[in-house]
């Protein structure tokens, strides 16, 4: 075993959640705690671990707090500093993962987080590099790191808001997100064929959140920009219901989240966006004041 804690946040996806923990438990070596978080006391997922995995603590919340409230409660559960992330549907796609992540944050450890590659371009990465947003189905936090953080924002869909959000913030505050090429997940999901209409929406007024929390006024154009283009390309798809009562939702949904308000400054989001279009090279980092000693 290795002193690292592996976190699944699961809803509703029973059979994809137990294969997901069975992969986990057959690398080598394994993590020392693996974590669950059954969102909305989902009755499927607490017998299925209760049958399957009944060594594997669960955490259960009574109503939906989304992948990101979540994984809040998972992180701030996990005994060790470096948490590996994945979704119900992710796992690791090599039997010694979480040797290689220990190997990881040993070459850099004053980075914030860590990064793993599912999709060819990012396997294809000429080595680590900085970049501006982890992945969402395969990453690694440092528990000190995000403790500095204002956590993910509780949505109980996410998408287009979870891992920029929670990138953004690291990047405001120093931290360094390394890609690492070489670290591999799987993210067992096809492509959409098409979004469904309260997917569309919500997405659409995720997007204009994210700039509402964190960017200064001056640069909100840039997420008007933003959300323009995301509607312009759900339309282009083909997929433009639920488009129109996005763009309504919008209002109401900034507003119900206004407790959350955290902007960034001006420089910290313009380099942030200089590094979403160049991702930097690394051979080693700087050594910054890291919240914690490495593991």
């Amino acid at each position: 075993m290795c002193p690292i804690t592996a976190i699944v946040p699961a809803c509703a996806r029973v059979e994809a959640l137990l294969k997901t923990l069975a992969i986990i438990q057959q690398c080598e070596p394994t993590p020392e705690e693996i974590l669950v978080h059954a969102d909305g006391g989902s009755s499927a997922i607490l017998a299925a671990m209760s049958e399957h995995f009944p060594a594997i603590r669960v955490l259960v919340s009574d109503h939906l707090l989304g992948p990101g409230g979540a994984r809040n409660r998972l992180i701030a559960a996990a005994q060790h500093e470096l948490v590996a992330n994945f979704d119900d549907d992710s796992f690791p796609d090599q039997p010694d993962y979480f040797a290689r992540v220990l190997r990881l944050a040993r070459e850099f450890p004053e980075a914030a987080m860590y990064s793993a590659a599912s999709q060819d371009f990012e396997k294809a990465m000429p080595g680590p590099h900085a970049i501006a947003v982890s992945s969402g189905c395969g990453c690694i936090f440092r528990k000190s790191w995000h403790a500095k953080t204002r956590g993910f924002v509780p949505l109980p869909i996410a998408y287009g808001m979870e891992e920029t959000d929670i990138s953004l913030q690291l990047h405001a505050l120093g931290g360094v997100i390394v890609h690492a090429p070489d670290l591999h997940v799987k993210h067992d999901k096809p492509p959409p064929v098409e979004v469904s209409a309260h997917s569309n929406a919500t997405v659409i007024a995720n997007m204009a959140l994210l700039p509402y929390l964190r960017y200064p006024v001056l640069m909100w154009p840039a997420g008007f920009w933003q959300v323009l283009r995301r509607v312009i390309y759900v339309i282009s798809s083909g997929w433009p219901h639920g488009v129109w009562t996005g763009i309504q939702l919008i209002p109401s949904h900034l507003l119900a989240r206004r407790s959350e308000i955290a902007r960034v400054s001006y420089r910290s989001l313009v380099s942030w966006f200089v590094l979403r279009l160049r991702p930097r090279p690394l051979s080693t980092l700087p050594v910054l004041s890291s919240p914690t000693a490495c593991p």
